[in-house]
C-alpha cells in the first residue's frame, strides 16, 4: 500500500497552527479542494462530520471526512472517504520544536477498495502530499524540514 510521510517547521506556535485546523472550511477548501463544506458536529471534537468533495484535476467525488482523535493543540487523526479513491487516513501531529513547530502529516490508506483507490496510486498519493504546505502557508513560516528522514517522502 502507498503512504506519504511529511514533517514542517513552521514558525508559529502548535497553538496558533491548531486554531488552522479548527477552521474546518479553510481547512477543507485548502487541502482537499473541497466546497462546500457541512459540518455535522463540533469541529474538530471526535466523531464530528464535514461532508465535501474531494478534487483531483477535473474528477469531483462525494467525500466525508470524519475525525477520529484531536488533542488539542498536539494530535488530529482524520478519516476521509472518497467514493472510488477509497478511505484514507489522515494524521497530523503537532510538536514544539525551538521557538516553532514540527508538523509531521502522515496520510495513508485504510481501504484498498476503489478503481482509483489512494491504496493504488502513487503518483495520487504524490499529488495529495502537496495540499498540506498549502495549509501551513497559511501560518506564518511555513518551510519544509528537509534536514529529517522521511521528509515529503511517498511510498508503497
Amino acid at each position: 500500500m502507498t503512504s506519504c510521510t511529511q514533517h514542517y517547521k513552521v514558525d508559529s506556535t502548535p497553538e496558533t497552527i491548531w486554531a488552522a485546523l479548527e477552521d474546518a472550511h479553510g481547512y477543507l477548501t485548502t487541502v482537499m479542494g473541497a466546497a462546500p463544506v457541512r459540518l455535522s458536529g463540533d469541529w474538530p471534537r471526535p466523531g464530528s462530520v464535514a461532508r465535501h468533495e474531494v478534487c483531483a484535476g477535473s474528477l469531483r467525488l462525494a467525500a466525508l471526512t470524519i475525525v477520529r482523535t484531536a488533542v488539542a493543540p498536539d494530535v488530529l487523526h482524520l478519516e476521509v472517504r472518497a467514493g472510488l479513491l477509497g478511505t484514507l487516513g489522515v494524521d497530523l501531529e503537532l510538536e514544539p520544536w525551538g521557538d516553532g513547530t514540527l508538523v509531521t502529516v502522515r496520510e495513508y490508506p485504510l481501504s484498498p477498495t476503489g478503481p482509483l483507490s489512494f491504496a493504488r496510486s502513487l503518483p495520487l498519493m504524490t499529488l495529495l502530499k502537496r495540499r498540506h504546505p498549502e495549509l501551513l502557508l497559511r501560518v506564518e513560516g511555513a518551510q519544509p524540514a528537509v534536514s529529517l528522514t522521511g521528509t515529503g517522502r511517498a511510498t508503497s
